[in-house]
C-alpha cells in the first residue's frame, strides 16, 4: 500500500538531518511517498523555522512533520496555519506555546537546558554556540546506541547557538489545531529531555491514542528506528 503524504523530518540541537537516515530506509521500505531530511542552520529560532518553511514550500501535497527534540519547538511553529500540513509527530521532543522557548519549558519545569548534558562554548562568551562534550556525547545523547556509531555522532553533531535554544515564534503553534493529527513518542530513558516533561507535553499536544513509550534514550530514530517509523507510518495513514 503507497502512502501518499509527504514526510519532512526535522532534527534537534547537536544533530543534522543524517540522523534520521535508519527511519528513512525503512519508511522507503513501506511506500511512504517522498521523505525530506530539513538541514537546520542553528544559528537561531527564526532562521531554523525558515529552512523547514522552505522545505515545505518545495514540497507538493500534504505532508507530515516530523521533530526530534528541539526540532518539535521548529516544527510548531513551522506547520502553523499551513493547510498542507496534515499531520505531525513529535519524538522526543518539545512543544512549546505561542512565545515560549525550549529553554523557557525547562526552566519552568524546573531543569536546565539541557537536563543531563555537559555542554562546552566553542562560541564567543556573548554568544555561546555550543556542543555536547564529545566524551559524554554517548551518555548524554544516545546512551543505548552503539559506542561506535556514538563515537561518530559526537564527531559530526552540528554547533547550536543559544539563540536557537531561546528563541521562540509567536504564531498559535501547529499542535493546537491539529490535536487529533498529532502523534508523540516519550523516551524513557531520556537524559537530555526529563521523561515527566515529555510527558507532560505528550499529553498537552496528543490524544492518548496517539502517544507511544519506548525504552529507550535521547536519540530514539537512532536507536529505535523500526518504532519510529511505525510511528510515522501511522501518521501518515491516520492511524
Amino acid at each position: 500500500m503507497t502512502i501518499t503524504p509527504n514526510v519532512l523530518l526535522v532534527h534537534g540541537a547537536w544533530a543534522d538531518g543524517s540522523c534520521w537516515n535508519k527511519v528513512i530506509e525503512r519508511l522507503f521500505d513501506k511506500g511512504v511517498g517522498t521523505v525530506v531530511a530539513s538541514q537546520l542552520p542553528l544559528r537561531g529560532f527564526a532562521d531554523d523555522v525558515a529552512a523547514v518553511t522552505r522545505d515545505l514550500d518545495a514540497l507538493a501535497g500534504p505532508t507530515i512533520l516530523v521533530g526530534h527534540s528541539y526540532g518539535g519547538a521548529v516544527i510548531s511553529q513551522a506547520g502553523s496555519g499551513r493547510a498542507d500540513v496534515t499531520g505531525l509527530v513529535f519524538v522526543a521532543a518539545y512543544a512549546p506555546a505561542a512565545g515560549q522557548s525550549a529553554f523557557q519549558i525547562n526552566q519552568e519545569f524546573g531543569q536546565e537546558l539541557p537536563s543531563g548534558a555537559d555542554l562546552v562554548n566553542i562560541g564567543a562568551e556573548d554568544a555561546p554556540d555550543l556542543i555536547i562534550a564529545r566524551d559524554r556525547y554517548h551518555v548524554d545523547f544516545a546512551a543505548d546506541a552503539d559506542p561506535r556509531e556514538a563515537a561518530l555522532l559526537a564527531a559530526t553533531q552540528k554547533p547550536t547557538s543559544v539563540l536557537s535554544l531561546a528563541g521562540s515564534g509567536s504564531a498559535t503553534p501547529a499542535w493546537v489545531t491539529l490535536r487529533d493529527n498529532t502523534w508523540y513518542q516519550i523516551s524513557e530513558l531520556d537524559a537530555m529531555i526529563h521523561p515527566d516533561l515529555e510527558t507532560k507535553m505528550a499529553y498537552q499536544v496528543a490524544t492518548e491514542d496517539h502517544i507511544v513509550s519506548l525504552a529507550t534514550g535521547h536519540a530514539s530514530m537512532i536507536t529505535e528506528p523500526d518504532a519510529i517509523a511505525d510511528l510515522i507510518a501511522r501518521a501518515a495513514a491516520g492511524q
